[in-house]
C-alpha cells in the first residue's frame, strides 16, 4: 500500500512538470452520435509519434515539439480524419474529434495510420470485434459474442450449444469476464446456448487471451472486457428485431448534457407452449424464458467530470410439469450488475477512472418426485471499488496505476433428504497494480507490470510480474514476447465434466487450508502485412498451472471448501495461425489451433496425466462474408475440429443405495478415448430493405447447412448386457428468420 501511494505522489510530481511541454488531447468521437470510439488511432506523421484511445475513447500525446503539424486520425470502419495544430501558440491544445461512419477504402492515408497502429500495440493474443463484425456471422437465431469468439484461434467451444468456452488450455471459470468494467460470474442464458450479451446493446469486445496486461488479474486464461454502447448524443431514435426464437427493442437519445441508451429482449418459447396447451398432462413441454436489459445513462458534469451509471438485469425461468404430482421442476437464475463511474480529467495527460459496481448472481431449483421434494439454492454478491489513473507521461511512456478492493458474499443451500445443508463465506479481497508501456524507438517497445494481490480467508500474499515486448522487424511486420504470473482465489464447482456455463456451477473462495491457483504462460508471436488489406498472426504459447483444481463429484456434504476438490497441476502448449482481410467486397478471417492440454491429480487417475474434455489437437475455422452491393450480404461459416476427449467403461457394478438395485458403469481411464472429429458449415444471406416506411433488414439462415449429426456425448445403457453404447448427437440442420428494422 505504501508503494502504490509512493507511486502515485510520482505520477503527480512528473505530471505537474510535464505540464511545461505542448500536448494534444481530447476524445474521439462518432460524427453522427458524438458516442466515443475506443481503440482509435491517433498519428502525426511528420514526427513519427501517436497513441491510441483508450476505452473511453480519450488520447493524449504530450512533448510536442514546436511547429505545425498534421495529424491524422483513423479507426476500422471510419473515414480518416486530419487537422492541423500549432504549438508556437499554445502549449495545450485539446480537440475532440469526430470521425464519419463509413466503409474505409483502401487509400495510402489509411494503410499508413493502420500500420501505425498495429506497429505500436503490444498486447499479445488479443481480439478486438465491434456488434457489426458478430452480426454479419451466421448463427443459431440471433447474433451471440461468445459464439464469434468461439470462432477465434485459441478459443475452443466447449460444445456448439454451450456459450462456454477455453482459452489456450484453461477451464470456463478461469475467464474473466466483464461487462464495463463489472465482474459477471455466470454469462449464459438457456443452459449456455446463448450468452447474456445482446449485440444490440454492445459497442465494443476486448478479448486478451495470454500475456495480460497488470491492470486485469484474478483469473488465470483470459480476459473479456464487452462494453455496451453509450447511446446517441444528437438524436432519438430505436431499432427492434424479431426472429423465430426471441425479440428485442432498442432505445437511444440525448438526455441533458450526455445520454441514454436502453436495450431489452425476451425469448417466447414459453408463450407457444402455453397457447397451445402443450404444458399440461404426461408429455408436457416445460415453460421456459429468459429476458434481460440493460440501461446506461451518461452525464459530463464539466470539460473534466463526468459521470456514467451502467445496469444489467436477466433472467431464467423454467417451469416444467409432468402428469398429476408426478413432477415438477422449477428454476430460476439470472444475473444483476450496476457500477457507477466518475471519470476526472486532472490534467491533459492525468485521466481517472474511479468505478462502484455491484454484480449478483443467484440460481434457484426445486424439484417435487411424486411428493418427495429437493431444492437448491446458491449466490455470489459481489460489491467491488476500482480506481484506475493513466498518465500519459512523455512520447515513450504511457503510466498506469490502480486499485480493486472487492467484498463478496458467497451462499449455498440444499433441502431434501438427509438434513439442510448450508454454506457462507463473506472474502474480501484487495489488488494493486502498477504499469510503464515505454517506447524506447522506432523498433523496441516495452510493457512492465506488477500486480499484488490479497485474500483474507486464506491470508495469502501474491506478486505477479508482467511483461509484453515488441519489436518492429520493419514498417509491416513485427515480433511479439509476453509473460506473466497470474492467481486465482475463487473458482467454480461445474455441474458435470466441464460443460461450459451452468446454472448449476456454484462460485466458492479458497479458504485458509488451501493456496491459490496460479499460471505462468509464455508468449511469442509474429504478425505482418504484406498484403494491404491482409494481416497475418502466428503466436506460440506454452503455460503451466500450478495448484489447480478439479471437483470430487462424490463428496455432496461438507463445510470444508478444500475437502471438496483434488489439487494437482496442469500445462498447456501449442500455436495458432489467425488470417484476417478486412476491406473490400470480400471479407473473411481463417483461423488454426494446433494444441496440447494436461492436467496431473496424485490422488485421481492412478496419479498418471491426462488430457481433460477441452484438450483439442486441431481447430480450424473460416469465415467469408461477401456485400455484392448495398443491400445484399452472404455469409458462411466452417468449422472443424478434432474429436472431444470421453472417459470409457470399463465395467459395471450394482448398488442398493435405496433397497432396488440400481446399475452403474466403471469408468477407466479419464479421458482416454476420444469422440468423432466435428465439423459443420453455416450460411447466411441479409437484404436491406424497407417494412412500412422504415429502414431494416430480413436475414435467411441455415446452421448445420449439410446435416451433419456430430456427437455431444457416450450413453451408457446398464439395464442390458453388455451394455448398450449409443452416440447423443448435437442439433441437425436448422433453418431460422428474422427481421431488424430501425425507427
Amino acid at each position: 500500500m505504501r508503494s502504490f501511494i509512493f507511486a502515485f505522489l510520482i505520477v503527480f510530481v512528473m505530471n505537474a512538470q510535464a505540464q511545461e511541454m505542448a500536448t494534444l488531447s481530447g476524445f474521439v468521437r462518432d460524427r453522427a452520435n458524438k458516442e466515443t470510439l475506443p481503440y482509435a488511432n491517433i498519428y502525426i506523421p511528420a514526427l513519427k509519434i501517436g497513441s491510441a484511445t483508450t476505452i473511453e475513447g480519450y488520447f493524449a500525446i504530450p512533448s510536442i515539439p514546436e511547429g505545425v503539424h498534421t495529424v491524422q486520425v483513423s479507426l476500422l470502419g471510419y473515414q480518416t480524419s486530419e487537422f492541423t495544430i500549432d504549438t508556437r501558440r499554445t502549449k495545450r491544445l485539446v480537440q475532440d474529434v469526430y470521425l464519419t461512419d463509413k466503409a474505409v477504402q483502401v487509400t495510402e492515408v489509411v494503410i499508413d495510420a493502420e500500420k501505425e497502429e498495429e506497429r505500436r500495440a503490444t498486447q499479445t493474443g488479443r481480439i478486438v470485434m465491434q456488434a457489426k463484425d458478430i452480426v454479419s456471422l451466421p448463427t443459431i437465431g440471433e447474433a451471440d459474442v461468445f459464439r464469434a469468439l468461439q470462432l477465434m484461434p485459441g478459443v475452443k467451444a466447449t460444445s456448439e450449444i454451450s456459450s462456454g468456452f477455453n482459452v489456450r488450455g484453461g477451464s470456463t471459470d478461469q475467464n474473466l469476464i466483464l461487462l464495463d468494467n463489472t465482474v459477471v460470474y455466470n454469462p449464459s442464458h438457456l443452459f449456455g446456448f446463448f450468452s447474456t450479451f445482446n449485440t444490440d446493446a454492445v459497442k465494443d469486445i476486448d478479448l486478451m487471451k495470454g500475456g495480460f496486461p497488470a491492470e486485469y488479474g484474478g483469473r488465470l486464461s483470459s480476459v473479456l472486457n464487452v462494453t455496451n454502447i453509450d447511446g446517441d448524443r444528437v438524436n432519438t431514435h430505436g431499432k427492434a428485431s424479431i426472429s423465430l426464437l426471441s425479440s428485442r427493442l432498442t432505445g437511444e437519445g440525448p438526455l441533458g448534457n450526455g445520454s441514454w441508451f436502453l436495450s431489452g429482449r425476451r425469448t417466447y418459447l414459453d408463450q407457444v407452449v402455453s397457447i397451445a396447451r402443450l404444458d399440461t398432462g404426461k408429455d408436457a413441454l416445460p415453460l421456459y424464458y429468459f429476458y434481460d436489459a440493460n440501461l446506461k445513462i451518461n452525464q459530463d458534469l464539466s470539460d473534466d467530470d463526468k459521470v456514467s451509471f451502467v445496469g444489467y438485469l436477466g433472467q431464467d425461468d423454467l417451469l416444467w410439469k409432468l402428469g398429476e404430482n408426478e413432477l415438477s421442476i422449477n428454476m430460476r437464475w439470472g444475473n444483476r450488475t450496476s457500477a457507477l463511474k466518475w471519470t476526472h480529467l486532472f490534467s491533459q495527460t492525468l485521466f481517472s477512472n474511479i468505478t462502484a459496481s455491484y454484480s449478483r448472481y443467484l440460481s434457484t431449483t426445486d424439484f417435487n418426485f411424486g411428493g418427495v421434494r429437493f431444492a437448491q439454492s446458491n449466490s455470489i454478491d459481489d460489491y467491488s471499488i476500482r480506481a484506475d489513473v493513466d498518465f500519459f507521461a512523455a512520447q515513450d511512456h504511457l503510466v498506469k496505476l490502480g486499485v480493486w478492493w472487492s467484498q463478496y458474499r458467497v451462499t449455498y443451500s440444499q433441502t431434501g433428504d438427509g438434513e439442510p445443508y448450508e454454506f457462507l463465506e463473506r472474502p474480501a479481497q484487495i489488488s494493486f497494480y502498477a504499469q510503464d508501456e515505454w517506447r524506447y524507438d522506432e523498433r523496441w517497445t516495452f510493457q512492465f507490470g506488477l500486480r499484488t494481490e490479497y485474500q483474507d480467508l486464506s491470508k495469502h500474499v501474491t506478486t505477479g510480474p508482467r511483461l509484453n515486448v515488441r519489436f518492429n522487424i520493419d514498417d509491416l511486420s513485427s515480433v511479439k514476447l509476453a509473460s506473466g504470473m497470474y492467481y486465482q482465489f475463487l473458482m467454480a464447482v461445474p455441474a458435470g465434466s466441464d460443460n461450459g456455463f451452468s446454472p448449476f456451477d456454484i462460485w466458492i473462495p479458497i479458504n485458509e487450508r488451501m493456496n491459490p491457483s496460479r499460471a505462468i504462460d509464455i508468449v511469442a508471436g509474429y504478425e505482418n502485412r504484406y498484403l494491404e488489406d491482409v494481416s497475418l498472426s502466428l503466436e506460440a504459447y506454452y503455460k503451466t498451472f500450478r495448484e489447480i483444481l478439479y471437483f470430487r463429484n462424490e463428496i455432496t456434504y461438507t463445510k470444508e471448501v478444500d475437502q471438496l476438490f483434488f489439487v494437482g497441476d496442469g500445462e498447456a502448449f501449442g500455436t495458432e495461425l489467425f488470417l484476417q482481410k478486412k476491406a473490400g467486397p470480400w471479407t473473411g478471417t481463417l483461423g488454426y489451433t494446433l494444441a496440447w492440454t494436461y492436467r496431473t491429480f496424485d490422488m485421481l487417475n492412478g496419479g498418471e496425466k491426462f488430457q481433460p474434455k477441452f484438450d483439442r489437437r486441431h481447430d480450424l475455422t473460416m469465415t467469408v462474408n461477401f456485400q455484392a452491393d448495398e443491400s445484399w450480404r452472404f455469409g458462411a461459416v466452417f468449422t472443424y475440429a478434432t474429436g472431444q476427449a470421453y472417459t470409457t467403461g470399463v465395467a459395471r457394478y450394482e448398488q442398493n443405495p435405496f433397497g432396488a438395485p440400481i446399475e452403474f458403469t466403471l469408468p477407466g481411464k479419464l479421458f482416454n478415448q476420444r469422440l468423432s472429429p466435428y465439423h459443420r458449415m453455416d450460411l447466411s444471406v441479409t437484404k436491406r430493405t424497407t417494412f412500412f416506411g422504415l429502414h431494416g433488414s430480413w436475414y435467411f439462415q441455415i446452421y448445420n447447412v449439410y446435416n451433419r449429426r456430430n456427437v455431444w456425448f457416450k450413453q451408457f445403457d446398464n439395464s442390458k448386457n453388455p451394455a448398450e453404447i449409443t452416440d447423443v448427437t448435437l442439433l441437425p440442420i436448422l433453418p431460422t428468420f428474422g427481421i431488424d428494422f430501425s425507427f
